[in-house]
């Protein structure tokens, strides 16, 4: 199974406070009628779909395969696959992101290990759930019986913006470049990254050389350095990182505490929802 931020398995998580705070029970209501780990893998699901049938529009020279059940075909493929996956054609040529697709399916149905991702996991994974949230919440809104065939959730639209706020641990994927929603969450790490970069480059080193030479809490690991400077791609940094499945992966939100200034002590997870909380009431869009 994939590590996020969040267990995408427990959906019936109870936050201590929110038989206190009507507004808290509400998101906390909202968040139970999610489906958070058929959201990730619906959305590799269809991510896969689309990228097999358009490789292999390619490999038959451009013209639909007998067996195809597509529909329609783009006309400039390149321009299609920048369109539909933003974030993963930056960093990642097709066949790459196919690969990558494969290795993220897998990790997805095994239960006995815990994988982890890197950065070049995460852009897939981010395109990917957007696409399949944009086609629940359209099917929500106009042809509700239908969405059942994906079931996101228990019949409400999924807010994107929110979900990555939940259950992504960063954005340093981004660094330099602007999303379409808010993520602000993940915002105020994104945006301290970046001045410490400015900061650098300001003393005369080069830019690529400056996200090397970033210090803790904002030093980035291989991959993200791999990926930022936009180096060839290795195939072992498509790979995940695998560990046995110990039942404690999410201990350190679950049973470790922080002291909030208003509500005092509180678990980490439930000090997370409670951040959260403002920023889906102030109305990021859904995607």
């Amino acid at each position: 199974m994939l590590i996020f931020a969040k267990d995408i398995g427990q959906r019936d998580h109870r936050h201590e406070l929110e038989d206190k705070l009507p507004e808290l029970k509400q998101y906390m209501e909202y968040q139970r009628k999610l489906f958070p780990y058929t959201v990730v893998r619906a959305g590799l699901d269809l991510a896969y779909k689309e990228i097999d049938d358009i490789m292999n529009f390619i490999d038959n020279d451009y013209r639909p395969p007998a067996d195809s059940s597509r529909q329609e075909y783009p006309s400039d493929v390149e321009q299609w696959y920048k369109n539909r996956f933003p974030w993963t054609s930056a960093f990642l040529k097709m066949e790459d992101m196919h690969f990558t697709l494969v290795t993220l399916v897998k990790a997805m149905d095994s239960f006995r290990t815990h994988e982890s991702a890197n950065a070049y996991h995460w852009p897939v994974l981010y395109d990917s759930a957007h696409n399949i949230i944009q086609v629940y919440n359209s099917l929500i809104r106009d042809d509700p019986g239908n969405s059942r065939d994906i079931h996101l959730s228990n019949a409400v639209e999924v807010n994107f913006d929110d979900f990555i706020n939940n259950y992504w641990f960063d954005l340093d994927f981004m660094v330099f470049s602007q999303a379409d929603y808010p993520h602000a969450r993940h915002q105020e790490r994104k945006n301290l990254l970046e001045e410490e970069i400015k900061d650098i480059i300001a003393e005369g080193v080069e830019p690529l050389v400056a996200l090397e030479k970033l210090e803790p809490p904002f030093k980035l690991d291989d991959a993200t350095l791999k990926l930022l400077r936009r180096d060839s791609v290795e195939t072992r940094f498509l790979e995940l990182k695998s560990s046995p499945e110990t039942g404690n992966q999410f201990d350190g939100i679950y049973k470790k505490y922080v002291e909030d200034p208003q509500h005092g002590k509180l678990r980490i997870i439930d000090a997370e929802y409670l951040k959260n909380l403002p920023l889906a009431m102030a109305g990021d869009p859904p995607a």
